[in-house]
């Protein structure tokens, strides 16, 4: 049994700007808005100033951009490289959302669905999949009770809510925002410090190169620490520490996997972006 959404979260249309902005670069407005609004919905989508827009409740906006013309065309980064971000939908029954990626043109679904066995994410169900232009994508189905509810009295945002169009069965919304950081604690410090974000749960992971292969078709291996963060009770952020060598930088916003994270977002998105020092990609001066 899915959680009842909190409608007291959830903007009413038309009155209120979005509380945050997530901004990523790809090849094709037009094709990538069209594909989100395959999963999220028609009605979730506009098109303004070139760019391609989806809604999220309570006031999450995806903002898709289109990369530079350049000789050659981009691979997607890696989900290891440094300033990548995923972004990840969150599902009632993760089987028949998969089965429907499935039939989707140019959809790869990768790997197995993974249930989560131990620790404060213990019940946690997810599996990622490919875009038709490579960007990766996570599904993620939460248990009833959250693993780490025993241990903390915060909470993430457990509470989205679908527009009535959704075609993607049993969506619920974005779950979360993830990002590969150089230094997660670095990350943390500066999210909780700056942007009225509160730390809801921190682990381990090791993954070998099997694993690496299937679930994210990467040739890797190695260990992650992994945080997860809520702003203003509204967007989860999900950051990633991983261990493993030769990590790319992040990339530029006019590059294929270029992202921009704007929390508590002005009405207009920002003119420049920089690189934290911790890999995230924010608009303006680092907050010292």
């Amino acid at each position: 049994m899915t959680t009842a959404p909190d409608t007291s979260l959830t903007p009413s249309p038309g009155t209120l700007r979005p509380v945050h902005r997530i901004t990523v670069a790809v090849p094709d407005v037009e094709e990538a808005t069209a594909f989100l609004a395959e999963l999220a919905g028609p009605s979730t989508v506009e098109r303004t100033g070139g760019a391609g827009v989806v809604s999220f409740s309570p006031g999450i906006e995806v903002r898709l951009v289109p990369t530079a013309p350049a000789g050659a065309p981009d691979t997607p980064p890696r989900l290891v490289d440094i300033g990548t971000n995923h972004l990840c939908l969150r599902v009632g029954d993760i089987e028949a959302a998969v089965a429907h990626l499935e039939e989707l043109p140019g959809v790869d679904v990768l790997g197995d669905i993974v249930t989560v066995p131990e620790g404060p994410i213990r019940g946690n169900r997810w599996i990622y999949f490919r875009s038709p232009w490579g960007t990766l994508f996570e599904l993620q189905q939460w248990p009833d009770t959250p693993g780490y509810a025993g241990t903390t009295a915060e909470r993430l945002h457990h509470a989205q809510r679908p527009a009535d169009d959704a075609p993607l069965p049993t969506l619920l919304g974005l779950d979360h925002t993830g990002y590969s950081v150089q230094n997660l604690d670095a990350a943390v410090d500066h999210l909780v410090a700056h942007h009225r974000a509160r730390l809801v749960l921190r682990t381990e992971i090791a993954a070998d190169r099997a694993f690496m292969r299937r679930q994210f078709d990467l040739d890797v291996e190695g260990t992650s620490a992994m945080a997860m963060l809520v702003v203003d009770d509204a967007l989860n952020l999900e950051l990633f520490e991983h261990g493993v060598p030769g990590q790319e930088p992040p990339r530029p916003l006019d590059r294929l996997g270029g992202n921009l994270l704007e929390l508590h977002a002005a009405p207009q998105p920002a003119p420049t972006a920089h690189h934290a020092p911790f890999g995230l990609t924010l608009p303006g001066p680092v907050a010292t």
